[in-house]
């Protein structure tokens, strides 16, 4: 934490003048006590040259997450470092699912897997692989031909075990068993029964916000939306399985040959104009593109807030206002008001998150900050 301090001398002096009483500089004010007043400057929850030198000589280096980054050094070894550069979980490690997930992470050694807390201590060790993820309470787990789910003391949560499983998302888990795929909840119990043909390939994992994309028509492939008792909540089918993202889900309407946005009820809120399609929101605002051509990010209500015109090749949503950009080349961010704030010069394969982006330059791994301040600076 900087502190500056603001000596009143100066002050006194001047506050005696225009009162009229006379001040003796050699005396009275000399003898004063200067008074020092205490401000203080928010210190930064990262420290961009200490991470500089743990990083330096990296393989790889992943996102934050819950205060945490996974790291691949020159050895090939993964470890877990902090935003101020301290080693959390040593270079000891073969792989891991590289970001912590409600307070664990799970890293691999010698065909173990050692799930960690925050601190580096060890919660406990499987022998079993999965996504290994923590999501609503559970890790979804590989075990003998099967799949199933640990609880965060390490023991099997359930006793049944599938054909194959998702990780939980909002509550619900999808499961397959005989005769196609349902859900599962929290307690296992599997509440929606087997009955869909296929998962949504964009969206596996199934429930958003309170609602699933399922195939309801396989012969035409066409979605619709079941809330968490399996109930289907509109008529309406579609060709998209777009999940629900902050109240709306991108969709392809058929009978209007359009491309546009339903709301929970079905409901076209927005309708794109033909040979447009659109991205899912986030932080307010989503892409839309024209023939796969990035045109212009789209605010709620449909209107055009930032043009983008083939300025750039591909973009990417907001994270933390910040949205990644592809000029062919490189990569950068912009603002949100489409303001170019960190120049296309990286490789990037992630967004912003807990204010540091993880990208590479140079051939050196490093991380940048919202206002493009980087590792490299240290390096």
């Amino acid at each position: 934490m900087k502190k500056i301090f603001l000596f009143a001398s100066m002050g006194l002096a001047l506050l005696a003048s225009c009162t009229g009483k006379k001040t003796n500089t050699e005396g009275e004010l000399a003898d004063s006590t200067a008074v020092a007043v205490e401000q203080t400057e928010p210190e930064k929850e990262y420290d961009l040259e200490s991470i500089a030198k743990v990083i330096e000589g990296a393989e790889t280096v992943m996102g934050f997450s819950e205060g945490r980054a996974s790291v691949i050094n020159k050895d090939g070894k993964l470890g877990v470092i902090d935003k101020k550069g301290n080693i959390i979980i040593p270079f000891e490690y073969g792989y891991s699912v590289y970001r912590f997930s409600e307070g664990v992470l799970c890293c691999h050694k010698n065909d173990t897997r050692y799930y960690f807390d925050h601190d580096g201590n060890v919660l406990f060790t499987s022998e079993y692989g999965g996504s290994c993820r923590f999501h609503d309470g559970f890790a979804c787990i590989y075990k003998d031909g099967k799949y199933t789910y640990l609880d965060k003391t390490g023991k099997q949560a359930f006793p049944e075990e599938w054909e194959w499983a998702e990780d939980f998302s909002d509550g619900m888990a999808l499961v397959m068993g005989e005769g196609g795929w349902g859900f599962i909840d929290t307690t296992g119990k599997l509440v929606i029964p087997y009955q869909y043909d296929s998962p949504s390939e964009r969206n596996p994992e199934g429930f958003h916000e309170g609602l699933a994309a399922v195939i309801i028509d396989p012969s035409r492939e066409l979605f619709g939306y079941i809330d968490k008792t399996g109930k289907q909540v509109f008529p309406k089918l579609y060709y998209n399985d777009s999940q629900f993202s902050e109240g709306l889900a991108a969709v392809y309407d058929r009978d209007l040959d359009r491309h546009g946005y339903i709301d929970k009820t079905g409901k076209m809120v927005i309708t794109l104009d033909e040979g447009y399609n659109g991205d899912n929101f986030r932080e307010g605002l989503a892409t839309i593109r024209k023939h796969g051509t990035p045109s212009a990010f789209i605010d709620k209500a449909g209107k055009q807030v930032i043009q983008l015109d083939g300025t750039y090749k591909d973009v990417e949503p907001f994270y933390e206002r910040r949205a990644r950009v592809w000029d062919g080349t490189a990569y950068g961010f912009i603002n949100t008001e489409g303001k170019l704030v960190i120049p296309c010069q990286y490789t990037c394969y992630e967004g912003f998150s807990e204010g540091l982006v993880p990208v590479t330059k140079d051939g050196k791994c490093g991380y940048l900050d919202l206002e493009g301040n980087s590792t490299f600076d240290y390096q």
